[in-house]
């Protein structure tokens, strides 16, 4: 649950970062994009899926540093990329709060929606 905890805590900061990339590069119309709404929660649902489906993807997000140099890249790569393709900024921005969602599911109790989906494995 800690690491839960930790990795909802540093989404939050991140999303707060490319908001505040977004807002004062490209303004806020970049989170209001339907390409972006649509490829950043698909996009997040896909990484999850992929990581219920294979554990060793998620083995290596939880080695040391990788959750913090993994939100530092989104920053740097969303002020590189907001000025040439500002819709990735809001898609990483819906990516994060897509997560939000599903970190809130797990942290109350609910189970991750995700998991719910079936993968093939397991029947």
């Amino acid at each position: 649950m800690a690491d839960a905890r930790r990795d909802g805590a540093l989404a939050c900061l991140t999303l707060v970062a490319l908001v505040v990339v977004g807002g004062r590069t490209v303004g806020v119309g970049v989170f209001l994009d339907p390409l972006a709404v649509a490829v950043g929660v698909a996009g997040t649902l896909g990484i999850e899926w992929a990581f219920l489906a294979s554990p060793a993807l998620a083995t290596g997000w939880e080695r040391r540093g990788v959750p913090l140099a993994s939100a530092a890249a989104v920053v740097l790569v969303a002020v590189v990329l907001a000025p040439r393709a500002p819709w990735l900024v809001g898609a990483a921005a819906w990516g994060l709060v897509t997560y939000g969602g599903l970190l809130g599911c797990v942290l109350v109790g609910w189970g991750n929606p995700v998991a719910r989906v079936s993968t093939g494995r397991g029947r």
